[in-house]
C-alpha cells in the first residue's frame, strides 16, 4: 500500500501477512520516497542556515588542516545571499570567527580570509565548540520554522574537554533537533571516536561521515551541502500505534521512542531522491483464529517553503491469524525478507565493534559470524524461490555484505584495525538511514 504526499511517499508491505496463532512475528517495511519539491522549477532551493563547527586542535597540523580550510572554502560556494552561515573553531578554547549572517559575498570573503590564518593548537572541547555552532542557530530562528538550519560538525580526534559522554551529548542533540536544529559529524582520519560521532548525527537528524584522507572533504561537503538544494521536508515523523497483544521493535538507526503501544520514529531531513527502508519487526501472541489484526500510523513533516505542518496517515495491510500448521506455508514477500535481514545483520556487526572495544574478541568474531549466516541464509532462501521481488541491488549488497561480515569472523582475536571500526560505523550509519539518488 502507499500513502501519498506532496512532498513524499510512504508505501507498506509485510514479509508475510498470515501469522500463527500461538506466537509469530514477522517485518513490516516502510519505503519512504522523497519527491522533487514543485518550487524547484521555478524558485530555486528554500534558503538555508549551517554553522560550521571546526577542530583546530593540534592534531589537526599540518596538511590535514590546510586541506579543511580549503574544504571549507569551496563548500561556501555553495551558499546564497539568502542563506545564513556561522563559523565556529575549537580547541581548549573556542573562537566564534563569523557570528550568523546572511552568506553575502563579503561574509563568505571574510569567512575565507578568517580560515586561511587559522593555525592548529591545544586540545578538543568538542562538546563547547559544537554546542556554540548550534547556539549561533537557536539565537536566529525563522520565524516560520521553514529554513534547514544545520550545525556541520568536522573533528580528527577525541573530545578530551567539556563534555564527553556520549550519551549526554546525544541528548542535547535530540533536544536540539526538536528545535529544529540538526546536527552532520565529520571524522577525519583515525584518531576520532566515531561512537560519539555517530551518536551525534544519529540523535541530530543529520550524517555521519568518515573521511580516511582530508582530500577527499570537498566531495563531502558538495555532498553535504549541495544535497539541501532540494529539500522535501523536515523534520518528518513516523508514528505507528501497535494493537493490543502486537510489540514492534525498529531495526533502523533512527532515534524512536515509544509511549503506551505508540512508536514515534524521527527521520533525518528529506531531500529529493532520498529513500528510506525501515523495517519494524512486530510479535503477536495470543490472538484468536481467524482475526486480524491492524497497526495503525500517520507521517508528520514541516514543509521547507511555508513553515507548515503537514499530516497525512500511512496505509499499513492488516494481518491474519491462522493454525500454526497453515502459518508455515504463507506467501513471503522476499524483499522485505532481505530488507530485514540486512538490518539485522547490522546490528550484529554493531555489537561486534562494540565487543571489540570492549576487549571481548572472541565474542566479536562470533557477532560477525552469525551476521554472515543470516545474509549466507537469507539468500539461499530468496534463491529457492527464484529472488521474486528482490531487486538485482539487493542480492548484490546482501552478498558484499555477508563477504565482509565473513573475512572480520576470520580475523584474530585482537584490536581490529581503526580504519575497520571507522568504515563500518559510517557504511551503517549511511546504508540504515536511507540511500540519496
Amino acid at each position: 500500500m502507499t500513502a501519498p504526499a506532496s512532498n513524499f511517499t510512504i508505501s507498506t508491505a509485510w514479509e508475510r501477512n498470515i501469522l500463527a496463532i500461538s506466537r509469530d512475528d514477522t517485518a513490516l517495511m516502510l519505503t519512504v520516497t522523497a519527491n522533487r519539491p514543485a518550487r524547484a522549477e521555478t524558485r530555486g532551493r528554500a534558503p538555508i542556515d549551517l554553522a560550521f563547527v571546526l577542530d583546530r586542535s593540534g592534531s589537526m597540523a599540518g596538511s590535514k588542516i590546510d586541506l579543511v580550510k580549503e574544504a571549507v572554502i569551496e563548500a561556501l560556494a555553495y551558499l546564497n545571499p539568502d542563506d545564513r552561515v556561522a563559523l565556529v573553531v575549537f580547541d581548549n578554547e573556542i573562537d566564534i570567527l563569523q557570528r550568523f549572517a546572511p552568506a553575502s559575498g563579503d561574509v563568505r570573503s571574510a569567512i575565507g580570509r578568517s580560515l586561511r590564518s587559522l593555525e592548529a593548537r591545544g586540545g578538543t572541547n568538542l562538546s563547547e565548540g559544537w554546542l556554540t555552532g548550534c547556539r549561533q542557530l537557536a539565537d536566529h530562528m525563522p520565524a516560520a520554522g521553514a529554513r534547514l538550519q544545520r550545525a556541520i560538525l568536522l573533528t580528527d580526534g577525541q573530545a578530551n574537554d567539556g563534555i564527553t559522554d556520549p550519551g549526554e551529548l546525544a541528548r542535547h542533540a535530540t533536544a536540539l533537533r526538536q528545535r529544529g536544529i540538526s546536527t552532520t559529524t565529520m571524522g577525519v582520519g583515525e584518531g576520532f571516536d566515531e561512537v560519539l560521532l555517530n551518536s551525534l548525527a544519529e540523535a541530530g537528524g543529520g550524517n555521519f561521515v568518515y573521511i580516511e584522507h582530508p582530500s577527499a572533504l570537498p566531495a563531502f561537503f558538495e555532498q553535504e551541502i549541495g544535497g539541501l538544494t532540494e529539500l522535501a521536508a523536515l523534520r518528518p515523523q513516523l508514528e505507528i500505534t501497535l494493537p493490543l497483544g502486537t510489540r514492534g521493535v525498529l531495526l533502523n538507526a533512527f532515534p524512536n521512542a515509544r509511549q503506551g503501544k505508540t512508536i514515534t520514529i524521527d527521520l533525518r531531513d528529506l531531500v529529493a531522491g532520498d529513500r528510506i527502508e525501515l523495517v519494524m519487526m512486530a510479535t503477536h501472541r495470543g490472538r484468536v483464529w481467524g482475526d486480524t489484526t491492524s497497526l495503525t500510523a500517520t507521517a508528520s513533516y514541516t514543509d521547507p517553503d511555508t513553515g507548515e505542518t503537514h499530516r497525512f496517515p500511512i496505509a499499513i495491510p492488516p494481518l491474519t491469524i491462522v493454525p500454526d500448521t497453515e502459518a508455515r506455508f504463507a506467501p513471503v514477500n522476499d524483499a522485505v525478507a532481505f530488507a530485514r535481514v540486512r538490518e539485522q545483520a547490522r546490528l550484529d556487526q554493531r555489537e561486534a565493534l562494540r565487543l571489540d572495544r570492549a576487549g571481548r574478541y572472541a565474542e566479536s568474531r562470533l557477532a560477525f559470524a552469525q551476521s554472515h549466516r543470516r545474509l549466507v541464509d537469507a539468500d539461499a532462501r530468496a534463491s529457492s524461490r527464484g529472488y521474486a521481488g528482490v531487486a538485482m541491488a539487493a542480492r548484490l549488497e546482501i552478498r558484499e555484505e555477508s563477504s565482509r561480515a565473513h573475512d572480520l569472523a576470520s580475523v584474530p582475536a585482537a584490536p581490529l584495525d581503526e580504519r575497520i571500526h571507522k568504515e563500518l560505523a559510517a557504511r551503517h550509519a549511511r546504508t540504515s538511514r536511507g540511500t540519496r539518488q
